[in-house]
């Protein structure tokens, strides 16, 4: 019983600081859609992933920065209708197993995953199939030039790819 309690606590203590940090006071539910969830200050995992994604089913910007979210949250993502923006950076958990996740996320105009353990070697293996991605932001300790062009010319046309703070072709 104690862990049923726990839980619940948990799940109340999440809804609590979501509507505190993402939801304008004078909106008394969830809605479908949001302009923009912040996580940065709440560290949250899969779990309160999934509580959110039972009643949101769109986000233009959805910052996770630092959050302790797994591949398993990445693919909850993937459930949505659309996220526009995905900041993932520093997200210890992330690594190359949500790749294909990550690309089946609906309208994903920019991702941000510095600070993963996701690398541009990662990004060269995996056959890239982002369809709407404008902006692929990632750090790399390496910097090699025949690495970063392969990857460069596999992502969609017109992306941006933002290298350790800057613009490639550098």
């Amino acid at each position: 019983m104690r862990k049923k309690k726990a839980a619940k606590l948990k799940e109340e203590e999440f809804w609590t600081n979501f509507f505190y940090f993402n939801i304008p006071s004078h909106i008394n539910e969830v809605p479908a859609r949001l302009e923009r969830a912040n996580f940065r200050r709440y560290h949250v995992d899969d779990e309160e992933i999934g509580w959110m994604i039972e009643y949101v089913r769109s986000i233009y910007q959805l910052d996770l920065d630092g959050t302790e979210i797994t591949n398993a949250g990445i693919a909850l993502l993937s459930t949505l209708d659309a996220v526009n923006e995905l900041r993932l950076k520093n997200c210890l958990n992330i690594d190359a197993g949500c790749l294909e996740d990550l690309q089946q996320i609906k309208d994903l105009e920019l991702l941000h995953i510095g600070g993963t353990s996701i690398g541009v070697d990662d990004l060269i293996a995996a056959p890239l199939k982002f369809k709407s991605l404008k902006f692929l932001l990632l750090d790399d300790d390496e910097l090699n030039e025949d690495k970063l062009q392969l990857l460069y010319v596999s992502l969609p046309g017109g992306c941006e790819l933002n290298v350790n703070h800057q613009v490639y072709p550098f």
